[in-house]
Parts: structure tokens; C-alpha cells; sequence
């Protein structure tokens, strides 16, 4: 394993210089993948290892697979391979919060000048050149993003439809399948998160949404983020149009939740395979 010694340096994992907001988009966001090593869970991250992780890496993103290691010395290690962090915290999901935002969110801070933290959930699929267009159309369109993701609960929209919407509801919050905070809401999470009882440690999303909401940051839904799938529906679906998917060449999805078991099919589909 590799240890980051300097805490006080700042790292950029691809070239080992500091990032500036003068190089490419692509390089003003780190991008981690929530994994375990439990089973059966260890095979989700293992599946976005192997199918869209490396093509995401291609159009010059960093992303890394965040495990926990409680035997760590430090709060974060780095493997050697610069492929995995581990934060030290529980492998199950009382460690969830921690390996999640918190520990991901503290060494950003601390040890990089990333301006934006996406965090994916290991049973999700992001669609490499769908999320490369809506990050830079966000970054060019919208002057602050602070906070954005899939609005959870569901809020009645047609999920096949393109469109964004600012949220600033209590008890709203962005889906745990995959959400951005910026440099500043990373601040303000940072010292504004509380864990109320045992079971926030299980819900990183709804601890977040909380902090952001209380501290007058609103979410930006982004219809592109979808927390649910075919495989897995969780919304009510009273006109019968059921779910788009993301698998789909015309699909809008450029991240959609409840993909682990299909995503191989999914790279097929959309002619990442021969």
C-alpha cells in the first residue's frame, strides 16, 4: 500500500502537480466509486472497474474506488496503483457515511484543489460520454454548482424527459446513486454534518442533503441522474410509461442507480464491445 505522507501537499492522482482551474474541466472534478469487500456487495465495484471506469479514465478523468480499512494508521490511504483509496472507518454501512462524504470530502480538501467531488454508488452506471457532455454543459450554463444530483424523494416528473430544476425543499435531498458537491459545499458539509443516531452512519445522502438545505444551498435535480432502474423501481408509475434505461443508444441517462448485474450488457448495448 501506498501512503500519501505529505497531508499538507496538494496532489493531483493523474500527474502528481497541482491542479488549476486553467486545465481542462475534465481535471476540476475527482470522481470516487463507494465500494466493499463484503460479500456479495464486493462484486458491484468490481463491475464499474471493469466496464465504464476505464472508459471515463480514457476522456481524462481521475477516479478512484473508495474502500474501508479499519487498520489503517491514517484517516486515508492510497494504494500504491493510485486505483483505491481507503478510508478508515467500518466495512459495512455503519462506515458508509465516512467512506462516503465525510473522510472523501476531508482529504479533497486537505490534500487537493479539485473544485468538485462526485460520489457514485458502486451499483451504479455512469455512461462516459453522456456524463462528460452534462458536466461541461452544467459548468458552462450554470454560474454556481454547488450541490446536484437526482432529487430523492421523487417529486412527479417524467423521468424520460431532459430538464433541471432547483430544489430548496427540507427533506429533499440528492440520491445516494451518485451526487457533486463543490469545493465550497465540501467546506460547509465539513463542519455542518452531524450524525443524530446509528442509523445516519447507513445514509450519506440524507446526512448531506441536510447540511446543505440548513445552510440555504439548494439541490439541482438533473434529470440525468435517475436513482432508479428498470431492474429496481421505486417511484410509482401512474401513466404507465415505465423506466427509461440508460443501456439504451438514445437514452438521455447519463447515470442511473440499480445497474449491478446488468452492466456489462449495458457496455454491449452501447457498442463499447465488440
Amino acid at each position: 500500500m501506498y501512503l500519501l505522507k505529505n497531508k499538507n501537499s496538494l496532489f493531483n492522482l493523474n500527474s502528481g502537480i497541482r491542479v488549476s482551474n486553467g486545465l481542462s474541466y475534465r481535471k476540476r472534478i475527482i470522481i470516487m466509486v463507494t465500494g466493499t469487500n463484503v460479500e456479495p456487495y464486493d462484486k458491484n465495484w468490481k463491475e464499474c472497474y471493469n466496464t465504464w471506469i476505464p472508459e471515463l479514465k480514457k476522456l481524462g478523468y481521475t477516479v478512484l474506488v473508495s474502500l474501508a480499512n479499519p487498520n489503517i494508521e491514517n484517516y486515508f490511504e492510497l494504494s500504491e496503483d493510485k486505483e483505491t483509496i481507503y478510508f478508515k472507518t467500518s466495512e459495512y454501512k455503519d462506515g458508509l457515511f465516512f467512506k462516503s462524504i465525510y473522510f472523501p470530502i476531508k482529504w479533497v480538501l486537505e490534500n487537493t484543489n479539485y473544485d468538485y467531488y462526485l460520489r457514485v454508488d458502486s451499483d451504479s452506471f455512469l455512461e462516459p460520454y453522456r456524463f462528460d457532455n452534462m458536466f461541461r454543459e452544467n459548468l458552462e450554463t450554470i454560474s454556481n454548482i454547488d450541490y446536484m444530483g437526482c432529487c430523492h424523494p421523487h417529486i412527479n416528473w417524467n423521468p424520460h424527459l431532459t430538464f433541471r430544476k432547483i430544489i430548496y425543499k427540507p427533506r429533499h435531498f440528492a440520491s445516494g446513486c451518485a451526487y457533486f458537491v463543490s469545493r465550497n459545499a465540501m467546506k460547509i458539509a465539513l463542519k455542518t454534518m452531524r450524525v443524530e443516531n446509528q442509523g445516519d452512519l447507513a445514509i450519506d445522502d440524507w446526512v448531506l442533503g441536510r447540511s446543505m438545505w440548513e445552510n440555504g444551498i439548494p439541490l439541482i435535480h438533473d434529470s440525468r441522474i435517475l436513482f432508479e432502474s428498470k431492474h429496481k423501481q421505486l417511484s410509482a408509475d401512474p401513466f404507465q410509461i415505465g423506466m427509461p434505461d440508460i443501456a439504451q443508444k438514445g437514452s438521455h441517462l447519463a447515470i442511473q442507480h440499480y445497474m449491478n448485474g446488468h452492466m456489462e450488457d449495458a457496455m454491449i448495448k452501447l457498442g463499447y464491445r465488440n
